[in-house]
C-alpha cells in the first residue's frame, strides 16, 4: 500500500492583513484533502465512487458505492457536482434536521456547511475566523440554553442528539452510583460513585474533565487512580467545543468507530452507530492507523496556525485566552473530522475493488 506523504505544514501563508480574517490553506493542505482524489487520476470509476461516498454517511442506511455512484452520464449539466457541494451534503443534512427540532436557535450551524465549502473547493481552501467565531458562540449558546437539561436532551431519538449525551456524560465522567458489596463479610460496605475514564472518540483518543477525581471507582468492586488536574477554563471551554464537533460530525458522516469508542455505548439498540467490524473491515488496519495519523496531524497543524492568527496583534487577534483556545480548538477539530471522512472514503475505494 502506498504510503501518504506528509508535507510540512507550519510555512502555510497566513493571512492576518488588516482586512482578510481568513487562515489561506491552499498551498500545502492537499496532502491531506484533494490529493486523496489526486491519487484516484486516471481511474475515472474509482474517482466516481470516492466523490460518491464523500456525499453520503459510513453507515448501513447509505447506498452501496457501486448504486451511488454517480457517473458523467447520469449526472446533470446543470448541477455538477464540485467538491465542496459534494462535502456539505452529509452537513447540511443534519442541519436541517437539527432546525427542524429547535427552530431557529439552530440557524448559526448552517455557518458549518459554508466552513465546508471554504475548505472543499481547491480554488479557495481556508479557514474563516469570522465563521469560527461565529461557530463557536452558537455551540455555546446550545451549551448554556438549548441542552443542558439532560432530560430534555435524551426524550430527542436523534443520532445527533443521543451522541451529543453520551458525549458530554462520558467528558465529566458518566457519575453513577452504586451499592459496594462487602463480600468478606456478606453484608453491603456503602455507597460509592462509579465514574467513567472519560468521552473516547471513535478512533480511540480519550478526553475527560480535568477536575474529575482522581480516586474513582469503574465499578462496585474495583477502584482506579486518575491524575486529575486543577480545572481552567481555556481547557474546559475547548474541551466542550470538541465535544460538541465530534458527535455533530460523527452524526453527519458515521465514520465506523473502533470498540471503545462511546458512540458504540449508545444506550439503545435501534440506529446504533457504525462499529468498525474487524471480521469485516470496511479497510485495513493499517490504513485505519494512516488515516488517523493524517487527521490528527491535520488537527495539530490548524489548531497550530489559528491560535498564531487568533493571539496575534492584527485585527482579529484577541488578548482573551479563553476564546482563542476555544478557536482554535474548533478549527483542528472542524478539519480533522473532514479528512477523516475523505480518508476512510479514499481507502474503501482502493482496498475493495
Amino acid at each position: 500500500m502506498r504510503r501518504f506523504g506528509f508535507v510540512t505544514l507550519l510555512t502555510l501563508p497566513l493571512l492576518t492583513g488588516c482586512t482578510s480574517s481568513f487562515i489561506d490553506l491552499r498551498e500545502n493542505l492537499d496532502v491531506h484533502r484533494s490529493s486523496f482524489e489526486a491519487k484516484l487520476a486516471g481511474d475515472s470509476v474509482k474517482v466516481e465512487q470516492f466523490r460518491a461516498c464523500t456525499r453520503q454517511a459510513h453507515d448501513g442506511s447509505s447506498l452501496p458505492l457501486s448504486i451511488a455512484t454517480d457517473t458523467p452520464a447520469t449526472r446533470s449539466v446543470s448541477s455538477p457536482i464540485t467538491n465542496s457541494s459534494r462535502l456539505r451534503a452529509p452537513v447540511q443534512a443534519l442541519v436541517e434536521r437539527i432546525h427542524e427540532r429547535v427552530g431557529n436557535n439552530a440557524t448559526s450551524f448552517s455557518i458549518l456547511s459554508d466552513m465546508v465549502d471554504d475548505f472543499a473547493d481547491p480554488s479557495r481552501r481556508r479557514l474563516d475566523l469570522d465563521k469560527l467565531r461565529l461557530l463557536t458562540d452558537a455551540i455555546r449558546h446550545w451549551h448554556t440554553h438549548l441542552d443542558f437539561d439532560e432530560a430534555a436532551l435524551a426524550q430527542d431519538t436523534s443520532l445527533f442528539a443521543r451522541l451529543l449525551l453520551a458525549y458530554n456524560r462520558a467528558y465529566f465522567g458518566d457519575v453513577r452510583y452504586a451499592i459496594a458489596p462487602d463480600t468478606a463479610a456478606g453484608t453491603v460496605r456503602g455507597i460509592v460513585q462509579v465514574t467513567s475514564r472519560g468521552f473516547v472518540d471513535r478512533s480511540g483518543n480519550t478526553v475527560r474533565f480535568p477536575g474529575l477525581s482522581a480516586a474513582t471507582q469503574v465499578d462496585a468492586f474495583q477502584g482506579i487512580e486518575l491524575a486529575a488536574t486543577s480545572i481552567d477554563s481555556r481547557r474546559v471551554s475547548a474541551d466542550l467545543t470538541r465535544v460538541f464537533l465530534e458527535a455533530f460530525f460523527d452524526a453527519a458522516f458515521r465514520v465506523p468507530a473502533v470498540q471503545q469508542a462511546t458512540a458504540l455505548r449508545l444506550p439503545t439498540t435501534t440506529s446504533p452507530y457504525p462499529a468498525f467490524d474487524p471480521s469485516r473491515p470496511p479497510i485495513s488496519l493499517e490504513a485505519l492507523a494512516t488515516v488517523t495519523r493524517q487527521a490528527i496531524r491535520t488537527e495539530a497543524v490548524v489548531t497550530s496556525l489559528t491560535g498564531k492568527a487568533v493571539r496575534g496583534g492584527g485585527l482579529f487577534g484577541t488578548n482573551n485566552e479563553t476564546i482563542a483556545a476555544t478557536l482554535e480548538t474548533a478549527a483542528g477539530v472542524f478539519t480533522k473530522k473532514l479528512v477523516e471522512h475523505e480518508g476512510f472514503c479514499y481507502f474503501q475505494v482502493t482496498q475493495h475493488p
